[in-house]
């Protein structure tokens, strides 16, 4: 049986009025949420009056629902129809039925007037086109049958599937949807922008639900787009999602190694390729905005697909609807619901800080939901969204989980439980505060699903993060209000990253979102203690450690990062620059730098940023010394894709020199791709060496590889999404939301 509690009560008879319209042939009429005098539908059938009245109880036993068709009697005595349906979610049994038919049975044909789940479920079967019409209880549907179906799949997104099903119940199918599902099916790209809280995410899971609905294997892109070439799977539909593909908070650090190029390619490869390829990308609109002004791909991938989608502010019927469904599957006390319905929603919907973060949050259970003055708490959270978390943070949770939540600014977006625990344990004895193996995993148990989100990525390790971005902005402005633990946090620190993470936070490189003044200052008071943690720190392990899977036996063991010391000494030199670091000190690391690039141990593409800054730096006696290493490096291990982009890179970057000038490196390079393009490759890939030929003079080679990238990516008509409409009825009337509200007042 299908999934009814996805839907609410209003949801549910929308479903039921279309059910019977079609079974009936007939206009069914619906009538204005509230007190409906006992009739939710209403229809002529030969001149005849007959009525519905639905019941969709959630979480309700047998005789709370007998009850509640007890008190309806006395309003069909009243309106005395020819014929009266009572129709419930409720799966009832043969005795169930037959006991409501006997309260009904003076305006009932037969028990069959009295309709269980099972019966509606039936009905909606038989009119496939109705479930099209409401696609929250088919996508919820499709979905159940897909996990069922390929086991290992769920399995892998577990993370994904959960914030999914959670969302579903509470979305509200609005204009922005059908606008998004219209881009998606035209383009298969669809990127949504908007500002924080306004439901980017939700949107963007509700089109990945409708997709796995429809047979799509779900991926998740969490590092960069090159996640999704890798994940490309030519034999089955694929829908990608990259959330916040631009960064959480500010666009703070520059895209990966030629991501911008690669994320173009994806894009351009989908929107005129297979349809059974689609992709997701989220983002804040001033992020973006920033983004385009460093990537002038990015500003003409929308100008020539025109793949954006950005979410402005709710109109008022939208404002109520959302509101209404988030308490509808709340556990909102019945005295909290009355203050609701008795005007309190008035100054929620109309005010201007309204948006759904924060309706989800004061609908949750971190929100105060049985004292009374409901509305009024509810209000002061859209007066002041900073308090939503210093409420719970200074009333709700003690000193030690406090400092969790802090010191998770200072590591990976999404980070190990292990490199966490450790970083943790060094604040708390920094600060005095004893913590245990035993108090640490306590303190992860009362912070999630407030302020953190623990989940497992696709090799199953545990991954702790922040629960959405405004976490984050909240624990940096207690970090920056409180020097001491400033202080706590720079001595403290066991990994690099966590003082570049931190710097990076503060300093920002957005025009339209500079960063955090307070914690910039904050840091540069402590400037020197700040350059010498991070000298002590300097070949410390990385917290972005990374799994080897080369086979069973490497499995579980961590490396890290190629990149991981050039990325510490571009830090060094934003220290530098910020800061007027000593030069020397940082002479002393690059030359640790290149003396492992001597022995082929790094990373090319970062090697190359490296390189750009000291120039942009004017440290010229190290640029002179990382160069001549360098070149060395890239001219004598041309041995895949990479090498090959990096040294061109570096030939035209650097040297300035045209590629198609260099006749016996063109010839080399040829050699190299006769023998790649018999093997295997990413469509990725091939585009970059594809730009390479095309550099390089060589038209034919360009032909072939243009060839052979068609070849890995035929499309395939066989998935096609089935169509669905919005209702679009105007529900924006001050009446219908009164009435609609007034439905908690019973």
């Amino acid at each position: 049986m299908r999934d009814f509690s996805v839907l609410s009560d209003v949801e549910f008879e929308e479903l039921v009025g279309d059910l019977l319209g079609v079974e009936n042939n007939t206009l069914v009429e619906r009538f204005a949420a509230g007190a409906d005098g006992g009739v939710d539908l209403r229809w002529h059938v030969s001149g005849g009056v007959h009525i519905a009245q639905c019941k969709h109880y959630r979480k309700s036993s047998f005789s709370q629902l007998l009850d509640s068709a007890r008190k309806e009697v006395q309003k069909v005595e009243r309106l005395k129809p020819d014929r009266y349906y009572f129709i419930t979610t409720f799966d009832l049994s043969i005795s169930q039925k037959d006991r409501i038919y006997d309260l009904f049975k003076s305006w009932m044909r037969a028990s069959g007037d009295v309709l269980g789940g099972r019966d509606v479920d039936a009905l909606i079967t038989k009119n496939g086109a109705v479930e099209q019409r409401h696609p929250k209880l088919w996508v919820s549907t499709g979905m159940q049958l897909f996990w069922a179906l390929h086991s290992d799949i769920a399995n892998r997104t577990n993370a994904l599937r959960s914030r999914i099903e959670r969302s579903l119940p509470r979305y509200v199918v609005s204009p922005g949807y059908q606008n998004a599902r219209d881009i998606l099916a035209e383009h298969n790209v669809c990127l949504i922008s908007g500002p924080p809280g306004i439901g980017k995410t939700t949107l963007a899971q509700m089109l990945m639900a409708e997709h796995i609905s429809m047979r799509y294997e779900p991926v998740e892109v969490s590092g960069d787009i090159g996640e999704a070439w890798a994940a490309l799977r030519q034999d089955s539909p694929q829908i990608f999602l990259y959330d916040d593909f631009l960064g959480q908070i500010t666009f703070a650090e520059k895209l990966p190694k030629n991501e911008d190029k690669r994320l173009s390619d994806i894009v351009e490869r989908f929107s005129t390729g297979n349809p059974s390829k689609k992709l997701i990308l989220t983002t804040r609109e001033y992020i973006l905005r920033d983004a385009k002004l460093s990537y002038e791909r990015l500003n003409d991938l929308d100008s020539k697909y025109h793949f954006l989608l950005e979410l402005k502010a709710y109109d008022k019927a939208d404002r109520a609807q959302i509101l209404y469904n988030h308490l509808w599957h709340s556990e909102l006390s019945p005295n909290c619901l009355r203050e609701i319905a008795q005007g309190g929603y008035k100054r929620i919907i109309t005010h201007p800080a309204y948006n759904p973060r924060l309706v989800e949050y004061c609908t949750g259970s971190a929100f105060d939901l049985e004292s009374p003055g409901y509305p009024e708490r509810f209000k002061a959270t859209l007066d002041h969204p900073e308090r939503i978390w210093k409420i719970a943070f200074e009333r709700h949770i003690d000193v030690e989980q406090q400092l969790l939540v802090m010191v998770l600014c200072s590591l990976p977006r999404a980070v190990r439980l292990e490199p966490l625990r450790e970083a943790h344990f060094a604040l708390c004895e920094a600060l005095g505060i004893v913590s245990t193996e035993s108090s640490f995993r306590g303190a992860l148990d009362v912070l999630e699903g407030t302020f953190i989100a623990i989940y497992q990525d696709r090799e199953r390790d545990t991954l702790i993060s922040h629960l959405n971005p405004s976490v984050t902005e909240f624990a940096l402005g207690r970090i920056s209000a409180d020097r001491r633990t400033v202080s706590a946090l720079l001595e403290s620190a066991i990994y690099f990253e966590q003082l570049s993470e931190l710097f990076l936070y503060g300093r920002g490189n957005s025009l339209f979102r500079p960063g955090s003044a307070p914690l910039m200052a904050a840091l540069s008071l402590k400037g020197p203690e700040c350059l010498k943690a991070a000298l002590r720190l300097i070949d410390s392990p990385s917290p972005k450690q990374v799994e080897v899977l080369a086979s069973e036996a490497s499995a579980g063991i961590f490396i890290d990062p190629a990149d991981k010391l050039e990325g510490r000494v571009l830090f060094l030199l934003e220290i530098y620059s910020e800061w007027g670091a000593d030069s020397t000190e940082i002479g002393a690391v690059v030359d640790l730098l290149t003396a492992r690039w001597r022995t082929r141990i790094g990373d090319k593409g970062a090697a190359l940023r490296l390189l750009r800054s000291l120039d942009v730096h004017s440290l010229d006696e190290l640029s002179n010394r990382a160069h001549e290493v360098l070149h060395e490096w890239l001219e004598s291990t041309l041995i895949d894709a990479d090498d090959w982009s990096y040294y061109a890179e570096h030939l035209t970057g650097y040297h300035d020199i045209q590629l198609e000038d260099m006749g016996e490196l063109a010839e080399h390079f040829e050699r190299f791709m006769d023998r790649r393009l018999l093997e295997p490759d990413s469509p990725g890939y091939l585009s970059d060496l594809k730009s390479l030929a095309d550099d390089f003079g060589l038209d034919e080679l360009s032909d072939r590889i243009e060839e052979a990238m068609r070849d890995e990516y035929e499309p395939d008509d066989d998935y096609e999404p089935d169509g669905s409409r919005h209702l679009g009825d105007d529900r924006g009337s001050d009446e219908y939301i009164a009435e609609l509200f007034g439905r908690f007042d019973d």
